[in-house]
Parts: C-alpha cells; sequence; structure tokens
C-alpha cells in the first residue's frame, strides 16, 4: 500500500479509499444475484414464489387451480376440485386463501425466506390414489401479480450494501464514487443504507478501513470464495495500474532525452 500510494502521487490514507472502494465495486459484482442487469434476480424471485423446474413455488393464483378443474367440493376442512377424468385435487382450507392480502403473502414468505434464500417451503403433489394434494397456497390473481411486482422490485438489494459503503468512502479523485456499480443496483440507497465505513487511516501503523455490508443476509449470498476472490481481483488490479504509471513515467523519461 506504500508504494501504491506513492507511485499514485497519494497519501496512505487516500490510496486506501481508492483501493477500498474498488473492492466494493468487485464485491457488488460478486454478491447474488449476477448478472449485468436485474433480469436474473426478478426471475429467481418469479421461482422462489411461484414455483419453476427445480422449485415448486409457494403460491398459485386461485384461476390456476380452479379453471383447471371442473366441479369444486367443499368438505370440513379440505377443498377438492374434480377434473372431468375424475381426478381429484385438493387442498386444506389452511392453503385455500380467497381473501388474502399483501400483508398475508408477506407474512407467509417471510416465514419461508431464510437467511436470504428459500426454505423447502411446500413438497410438490402428494399423491394419494387418484386424490393429489397440493401444498401451495392459493390466493387472489391480482394479489399475487403485485405482490410479486413488489418483491422484484428488490432485486439488488444486499449488492446495494457494498454501493452504500462506497458513497461513504472518501472521495479521492473525479467521478462518482458508486461508479461501476449498475443503476438496478445503487437504486436501493434511497430506500435502504446497508453499509457502514469504519475510517481506521489515522492509525499510522495499520491504515485501514472496514467494510460492513449491514443486509441481515449479505454473508450468504457473498459466498467466502468469492470474497477472496474479489480481494486477489483487486490487488491485481492496483498492481496493472502502478505498472502503467511507472511505465508511463519511463515513457515519458525517455522522449525527454
Amino acid at each position: 500500500m506504500k508504494d501504491y500510494a506513492e507511485i499514485q502521487g497519494k497519501t496512505i490514507p487516500d490510496a486506501v479509499h481508492l483501493s477500498a472502494r474498488l473492492l466494493c465495486v468487485e464485491f457488488a459484482r460478486r454478491t447474488q444475484p449476477f448478472g449485468k442487469d436485474d433480469k436474473v434476480g426478478k426471475a429467481a424471485i418469479a421461482r422462489d414464489l411461484l414455483g419453476g423446474k427445480k422449485r415448486y413455488g409457494i403460491f398459485s393464483t386461485l384461476t390456476a387451480f380452479v379453471a383447471s378443474n371442473y366441479e369444486r367440493y367443499k368438505t370440513g376442512n379440505i377443498r377438492l376440485f374434480v377434473k372431468k377424468d375424475g381426478t381429484v385435487y385438493g387442498t386444506d382450507t389452511a392453503h385455500f386463501l380467497d381473501g388474502a392480502t399483501a400483508a398475508t403473502l408477506r407474512q407467509i414468505h417471510k416465514g419461508a425466506f431464510q437467511n436470504g434464500k428459500m426454505s423447502s417451503a411446500g413438497s410438490g403433489t402428494r399423491n394419494i390414489g387418484r386424490w393429489k394434494f397440493v401444498d401451495k397456497y392459493f390466493v387472489p390473481d391480482n394479489t399475487l401479480s403485485d405482490y410479486v411486482k413488489s418483491q422484484q422490485a428488490k432485486s439488488g438489494m444486499a449488492k446495494s450494501g457494498w454501493a452504500a459503503c462506497a458513497k461513504q468512502l472518501k472521495k479521492v479523485g473525479s467521478g462518482s464514487m458508486t461508479r461501476d456499480i449498475p443503476g438496478w443496483v445503487t437504486r436501493h440507497l434511497g430506500d435502504y443504507n446497508f453499509g457502514t465505513v469504519e475510517d481506521r487511516t489515522g492509525n499510522i501503523f495499520s491504515p485501514t478501513v472496514v467494510l460492513t455490508n449491514t443486509c441481515k443476509y449479505a454473508d450468504k449470498v457473498l459466498r467466502e470464495t468469492e470474497k477472496l476472490q474479489g480481494l486477489s481481483i483487486v490487488a491485481g488490479k492496483m498492481k496493472k495500474q502502478m505498472e502503467r504509471i511507472l511505465k508511463h513515467r519511463q515513457t515519458k523519461l525517455q522522449e525527454a532525452a
């Protein structure tokens, strides 16, 4: 860091802040969901809520359940739907939520969302002869559609903790401190502040800054291996910057001679 500061023509504390900003950018890139835009994150949220090839999902619409069936029966605590071929689909009344609100869906979702990931909520369809019991929660179409959109709008929230850290670092040079972090991540800075920076550059023996992503599941969506790779990449970038500066100076000296 001493060499980096000297070659950059900066103080050591400023050099620490410069490299810390690079690290924020790298960690934001390596925090899930990956991708150049929020499409991957939105798709993952939709799979968690509605299901997909590898996940059953926790919600479905009342229309999807009822429209594909021929007749509905109410038998105590069970709702049964019989198809024309005689196949019986059913769910218990606890999963048949025709009056569900966004708050209801949020409560169920939070119960299934643990440590930044969906639990194995729901076990698919349980077959008992010709009876097929479905574990999903069946809720009004519009309520579910609005809820999915509201959750998809949060894509990139954990990443934004590193953008918040970058924004709090000392500004050295020109340009935005969050440059190179995409807009679909930095858009959350107005609503959330999941980053803290502890400036310890005043310690002449060990000038450092401590970056903390305070999103409660940040450590679950940035694996330790990704973190170590990020540190390695930033060190490599610093080395290349030093090499470029030294090469430029050498060229200037040769031209002057």
